[in-house]
């Protein structure tokens, strides 16, 4: 049986200082509830609430780029999360309630000063600071994600002005739906408007769309064809880098540092996208078959290869992409009946991540092999 005295021994203790807070917490937050049970009486269709350490009012409004459209959204209030700061809480509540009502709200009452209006300086330079702190440890990684990401989206912003979320969400729709290119840079842009307290979840949800319902059955090329396109490869280098991605299902940079282990297998650097791995490849012959062990490699970093990688792809009119290389591999495996998590584990990301995307494949094979042998 437990000793409960010893229990009440190893239980941590709460000093007289976070007991306060707990009380003046629990306080407070009875007070709001009481404040909205009065906003809700009088019918004023918003309520206050404390995020992090201040006041704010929620309500549903006009988007601030399209007024025909109106969602949630929150108004900070520039209040501290105090008591002494509820009665002007509720002031500022019962005064946006009657605008909705009378319908004569507009967001320009309700804007900071102009001392806190962002402007496209602004925002370079939030986006200059989040980029540094991401990588600080990684400094060439960081240069390449910032001349192939960071830069590209920041031209996306007009030359000068305000910034605003009505000026990110025209930026991030005129990039083509349903691309990559949309989806990487609007959520770049996101993630400096969240920096900068923007509401970055319309952002967030503009850029969404790209994904493999966008990649067909043309786009996987077959054996033949990457066969027949290794040969339009002129140097050494980036044909063994094109049948490495064949036959292990690479990513280009990843064939920047890797080892050579026995029966061909190869390991993956740690640096890469999604750390070490050891992957074997489909198929074998092809090891063999474009000497993949003689060949020379790139000199390029994992930083550069890509880049450099394409555009040798580009000057050969070799129209098969790189990416399509690694989803011809997936599918290789799925052919051989190699199960979908060591499928993910040998290709470098989850076993949610490879389901999603391969996921009319694999389907369509569940159905096969269910319907084989059935006389219908």
């Amino acid at each position: 049986m437990l000793n409960s005295a010893r229990l009440d021994q190893n239980r941590p203790k709460l000093t007289g200082k976070v007991v306060q807070v707990l009380v003046q917490t629990l306080a407070l937050d009875a007070a709001l509830q009481e404040l909205n049970a009065r906003l809700k009486a009088g019918h004023q269709k918003c309520v206050v609430e404390l995020r992090g350490a201040s006041l704010h009012l929620r309500a549903t409004l006009p988007t601030r780029d399209d007024p025909s459209q109106r969602r949630q959204q929150r108004i900070a209030l520039g209040l501290p999360a105090e008591f002494s700061a509820l009665p002007e809480a509720e002031r500022k509540a019962v005064e946006l309630g009657h605008q909705l009502r009378t319908s004569t709200f507009t967001w320009t009452a309700w804007e900071a000063p102009d001392a806190s209006v962002i402007t496209v300086s602004d925002f370079h330079a939030a986006a200059q600071g989040l980029h540094a702190s991401k990588y600080a440890k990684a400094p060439e990684r960081g240069t390449a994600a910032w001349s192939k990401k960071w830069a590209p989206a920041l031209r996306k912003l007009p030359p000068s002005g305000v910034i605003t979320e009505g000026v990110l969400l025209r930026c991030i729709r005129k990039l083509p739906e349903g691309t990559a290119a949309r989806r990487d840079q609007g959520n770049l842009l996101a993630q400096v408007a969240r920096s900068l307290g923007l509401d970055h979840e319309p952002l967030l949800a503009a850029c969404r769309g790209y994904g493999v319902d966008k990649l067909t059955e043309r786009d996987i090329p077959s054996d033949e064809a990457i066969e027949a396109a290794l040969k339009q490869v002129t140097l050494p280098h980036w044909r063994w880098t094109f049948a490495m991605c064949a036959a292990y299902g690479l990513r280009p940079h990843e064939c920047a540092e890797l080892i050579w282990l026995e029966d061909d297998w190869i390991e993956v650097a740690d640096a890469t996208k999604t750390g070490s791995r050891r992957v074997t490849p489909c198929p074998r012959a092809w090891v063999s078959q474009f000497d993949l062990h003689n060949l020379c490699r790139p000199s390029q970093s994992a930083q550069g290869l890509s880049k450099a990688f394409s555009d040798a792809l580009a000057r050969d009119q070799v129209t098969i992409k790189p990416y399509n290389l690694r989803h011809a591999y997936a599918l290789r495996l799925m052919s051989k009946g190699v199960a979908a998590d060591l499928a993910a584990r040998l290709m470098g990301h989850s076993l949610s991540v490879h389901q999603s995307t391969y996921q009319r494949w694999i389907e369509a094979d569940r159905i096969q092999k269910a319907m084989h042998g059935l006389t219908l």
